[in-house]
């Protein structure tokens, strides 16, 4: 390791800083703004993987490092403007949030607290539509990030001290053997654990590593002008691709964080070695400024977010966006002029007291979080309806134990007794329709396995971009009905709507051939299976799509009966038909053939109006998933249909079989 290493203010950092932290709010204030700014965070990674080493290995090569130090120094930078954010949060979540959010927004303040809130997040956003709350309503989620710094923080300072005491010359290798493994674990994770890639430590430790391993200062810097140029133009512009054609559809992080994290390494090396056009840019005092308040900004941006979207009933936000951007740049200005200051100049506040402080600070706020999650989110500031409706987004989910098996591991509803020879395939729409299902055929003394995968259509010859084990999931499905002919219906079920749009995750390919995406291979898809299914024998039952909203329904619900909202308006059956006409045009195409039945949730639900609630409680845990009330709500039309299916499939059959099936 060098010992040339220079305490130089860099302003060109500060300045990418700014861009770090404005695509992220922009982001967040709408992913059109900039479709890419998520990699702001990346960028911040690098910066501070690059600055905190910097710090330390000067300290250590000069005999001056110590650990109360260091984390003296990052507390004095953390600390102040977190705990005020945490305490206007919990403040203002008790005057606006349901009970369930602001139980929620209590955890992330206990695990932002115990730098552990992205093990959380990941934790509940890996369940997906499964879980309790929508973490994207948690005012706090975006203390994920700090997190992940943090974690850094704790263990990499030690790590370098054992290498610079016991390996100091294979101090960059072993950075580098570091950051190889990290990177290599996104990549290879990043299509089956995606939502534990982008969240932990580990997965993202490979970004600080990167610019912890510019900053030991053994890559030699750059003499050429022109070469400096051109790294620096090409860093910008790497920054640049990643914000601008990067979305949310984007496989990230892994590979594809390889663009954003390299363009800062660029931009930050060129700038050590020399001045360029890019640095005078990034030192344009206003940028700078920006970059200095970064912290405080991100800190403050998304729980104005959260709490704008809140007030304006979950509507879109479009005409508010600027006022939103106002408020959060002045919220970051005051913060890190009244807060982050203060407290970072050590002379004004004694480490003792700071100390002391801290500590008294953080652990009225943690008894604060344990009572709120005692008391459920303080649900007594609302009436029983209020609670009840809100309660519904926290459903118990039957079946999910049965999601993701193999044929060997599928479970059975329906009568025990009966021998299955019905087979139930689909997304979690169709787990969500099981307990009617499952009432439906005991009635009628049959009984079905029960094949389930989220995010996953029961198609042929397809892939979904969002859930890379769907294909192999339906193979196996196919061969099992070309093994097992005792099986007589097959039974589909799925959120048509997403897999029949424009911008579908669902791909079709032939021989590994990609025929397309998007409408026209999901039309192409139901089709061909549907064919499939009826040549090899099979009674095709293909229930509908159930009426979908924008958001959440029991969320929108108990907002509209907590008051001060606009009254929630709900579709009409016309709407939600041609929400779904790619749908009904397979549907219509089909219709009449034999052994196929179509079953039309949209008519047992929309006389006119489309129905939202039953017996005063939500037919929907969320925008498009049946509640188990709603769900059952429906089984005496399921009941109908699938009878009159059977009895279909009953008169076609052959005596022999027709003995077989109901045995």
């Amino acid at each position: 390791m060098r010992t040339t290493l220079t305490n130089e203010y860099r302003p060109d950092i500060d300045g990418l800083r700014a861009i770090a932290v404005l695509a992220v709010v922009l982001n967040h204030l709408s992913s059109r703004l900039v479709p890419g700014g998520y990699v702001g965070v990346d960028i911040f990674f690098v910066i501070s993987g690059y600055l905190i080493t910097g710090i330390i290995a000067r300290e250590i090569g000069a005999g001056q490092f110590t650990f109360a130090r260091f984390y003296e120094r990052r507390a004095r930078r953390i600390f102040p403007a977190l705990f005020a954010m945490l305490a206007v949060t919990i403040v203002a979540g008790y005057l606006l949030l349901l009970p369930s959010d602001y139980a929620a927004t209590f955890r992330g303040a206990l695990g932002t607290l115990l730098f552990s809130s992205n093990i959380l997040f990941w934790r509940e956003m890996d369940a997906g539509y499964f879980a309790a709350t929508d973490a994207k309503l948690n005012p706090l989620l975006h203390t994920w990030s700090l997190s992940v710094e943090e974690q850094f923080y704790v263990l990499f300072p030690v790590l370098l001290l054992v290498c610079y005491r016991h390996f100091r010359k294979h101090i960059t290798w072993i950075l580098v053997g570091f950051t190889v493994l990290s990177f290599a674990g996104a990549v290879l994770l990043v299509h089956s654990k995606a939502v534990a890639v982008f969240f932990l430590s580990p997965f993202r430790a490979w970004e600080l590593f990167a610019g912890a391993i510019l900053a030991l200062g053994e890559v030699p810097k750059v003499r050429s002008r022109m070469i400096r140029e051109t790294l620096a133009a090409g860093g910008l512009l790497a920054i640049t691709v990643a914000l601008y054609f990067y979305d949310e559809r984007t496989v990230f992080p892994g590979l594809t964080a390889l663009l954003p994290v390299l363009g800062t390494v660029a931009i930050i090396y060129a700038g050590s070695s020399g001045q360029t056009f890019v640095g005078r840019l990034l030192q344009w005092r206003p940028v700078v400024y920006i970059g200095l308040t970064s912290y405080s900004l991100y800190l403050w941006h998304w729980p104005v977010i959260v709490f704008a979207q809140y007030a304006n009933a979950l509507n879109p936000l479009t005409q508010y966006l600027p006022a939103i951007l106002a408020a959060s740049l002045l919220l970051g200005c005051l913060s890190y002029h009244f807060v982050e200051q203060p407290f970072r100049r050590g002379a004004r506040v004694k480490t003792k007291s700071l100390v002391k402080a801290s500590a008294a600070f953080a652990a009225v706020l943690i008894v604060v979080c344990i009572v709120g999650l005692s008391e459920r989110g303080f649900a007594g500031r609302y009436g029983s309806a209020v609670i009840a409706l809100d309660s519904a987004r926290e459903p118990q989910i039957p079946y999910l134990q049965c999601v993701e098996r193999s044929p060997q591991q599928w479970c059975t509803i329906g009568n025990s007794k009966s021998a299955p020879d019905i087979l139930l395939w689909g997304d979690s729409h169709l787990l969500a329709w099981a307990p009617a299902l499952n009432e439906s055929l005991a009635t009628q003394d049959r009984q079905a396995f029960l094949a389930t995968l989220s995010a996953c259509p029961p198609l042929l010859n397809i892939e979904v971009t969002v859930n890379p084990a769907c294909s192999t999931n339906n193979l196996a499905i196919k061969a099992y009905l070309q093994a097992h002919t005792e099986i007589k219906t097959v039974v589909l079920s799925a959120n048509w709507g997403w897999y029949f749009l424009a911008e579908s995750p669902v791909t079709g390919y032939n021989g590994g051939d990609l025929l397309g995406t998007g409408t026209s291979i999901a039309q192409r898809a139901l089709a061909s299976t549907i064919e499939w299914l009826q040549a090899n024998g099979r009674q095709v039952i293909l229930i509908g799509p159930v009426p979908t909203y924008g958001k959440s329904v029991p969320l929108s619900l108990a907002m509209e009966a907590a008051g001060g909202h606009h009254k929630n308006e709900y579709s009409l059956a016309s709407e939600q038909r041609t929400k779904y006409a790619p749908f009904f045009d397979v549907v219509e195409t089909i219709a009449r053939r034999d052994m196929f039945v179509f079953l039309d949730p949209i008519q047992w639900l929309c006389a006119k109006d489309c129905l939202v609630m039953n017996n005063n409680l939500p037919i929907y845990r969320d925008s498009n998933h049946l509640s188990v009330a709603g769900a059952m709500g429906m089984e005496p039309h399921l009941t109908y249909g699938l009878s009159s299916a059977f009895a279909r499939t009953a008169e076609a059959l052959p005596k022999d079989d027709q003995t077989q099936t109901r045995r």
